[in-house]
């Protein structure tokens, strides 16, 4: 926390448009390490701050909400969900993207995800 705080503040003074922070492991569970408070560390960066990492609707709704995301980025949903933001709105399943079709060598579950049925 104190490295990271002390970073953060330190970041402050360049006017960054955004802080994007993997809240967890990349491409992992949202488990935080104990003794992180990514709350806490949020706070002390004075710009907007992208929460990464798990979220769902409800969840990005919440801490969107309480204040503590000012954006939230959807990697992996949006791979096989090119329409990700209607299958949201409307309350629709989400495909899930097989690890093995992210990003490589080529189109196939890049480019063919198909839409959701209305």
């Amino acid at each position: 926390m104190e490295t990271y705080g002390y970073l953060i503040r330190q970041l402050n003074r360049f006017n960054l448009a955004y802080l994007h922070f993997v809240e967890g492991s990349t491409a992992g569970p949202r488990e935080i390490p104990e003794g992180i408070d990514l709350d806490g560390l949020r706070a002390q960066f004075e710009g907007s701050y992208i929460g990464n990492n798990g979220y769902d609707l409800e969840l990005a709704s919440a801490r969107r909400c309480e204040g503590k995301v000012d954006a939230v980025a959807f990697g992996r949903p949006f791979i096989a969900n090119p329409d990700l933001v209607e299958r949201m709105r409307r309350g629709l399943e989400l495909s899930v993207a097989p690890r093995e079709t992210y990003y490589g060598g080529g189109a196939k579950g890049l480019t063919d995800w198909p839409a959701a049925k209305s």
